[in-house]
């Protein structure tokens, strides 16, 4: 679809950035390109909007036919707009974050039809780092378009937003029975450095245990010397 495009019309896409936190490891979802232009090139999973469709429920099918898992969240990341994005004509992006926990996307992406492959990532001030799924270094150079910005900025939004606004517990397994040593492991894969402890637990309990977001709901049986691990359950209605 839109292999040439009318050089005095507008088309609109949109594109996604799909992560997962795995092992303490920020994933990125990328498809490989199986047309031109740039065929054979890892991107972001996108698509162009009908005239009949919003941009929202062009990334619910998208999402739907790409990756069937029922549990995910997103939203709207940030419109890019320079005229020579893509060489086929002129074409704006709305690009998305989704986030999807990993042991819901783990049974899919074993399915055999399922295209998508995880990358890991990070950033640092403007570099972006990738690194393919067989473990070698993978080279922003050789994304398709300029999907390696959007996923800078993506991954910075991501960065700022983690700390002060809820958007890290939708990484969670299970919301409803979670460690504080998981979401610590999650804001470190996030921010790409390690969290003190103590300071990070004294942290979410400041923002999210004094405030009801989040509730003491267990405490385990104790294992070593520490003092008994508790589980939290965390309420998106809050």
């Amino acid at each position: 679809m839109h292999s040439s495009l009318k050089l005095d019309q507008l088309y609109v896409t949109v594109d996604i950035l799909i992560l997962t936190e795995k092992n303490g490891v920020l994933n990125l979802l990328l498809s490989k390109r199986s047309h031109p232009p740039a065929e054979s090139r890892w991107a972001l999973p996108g698509r162009f909007i009908s005239l009949g469709d919003s941009a929202e429920d062009t990334v619910k099918d998208l999402l739907r036919e790409m990756l069937p898992v029922k549990q995910y969240y997103f939203e709207q990341l940030y419109t890019f707009t320079r005229p020579e994005r893509d060489p086929r004509g002129r074409v704006l992006s709305i690009a998305y974050l989704a986030i999807i926990p990993w042991q819901h996307l783990q049974p899919v992406l074993n399915h055999s039809d399922i295209t998508l492959k995880c990358f890991s990532v990070s950033t640092s001030e403007a570099t972006l780092s990738l690194v393919a799924p067989e473990g070698n270094p993978f080279p922003e150079s050789e994304l398709a378009f300029d999907h390696a910005h959007i996923i800078r900025t993506g991954i910075t939004r991501l960065q700022g937003k983690i700390e002060y606004t809820d958007i890290g517990f939708h990484f969670l397994n299970t919301p409803q029975a979670f460690f504080l040593s998981e979401m610590q492991r999650i804001y470190e894969a996030v921010l790409g450095r390690a969290q003190d402890a103590s300071n990070f637990r004294r942290f979410l309990r400041s923002r999210y245990e004094d405030t009801g977001k989040i509730i003491p709901s267990e405490i385990t049986e104790k294992k070593g010397r520490g003092r008994p691990a508790v589980l939290y359950s965390w309420d998106p209605q809050y």
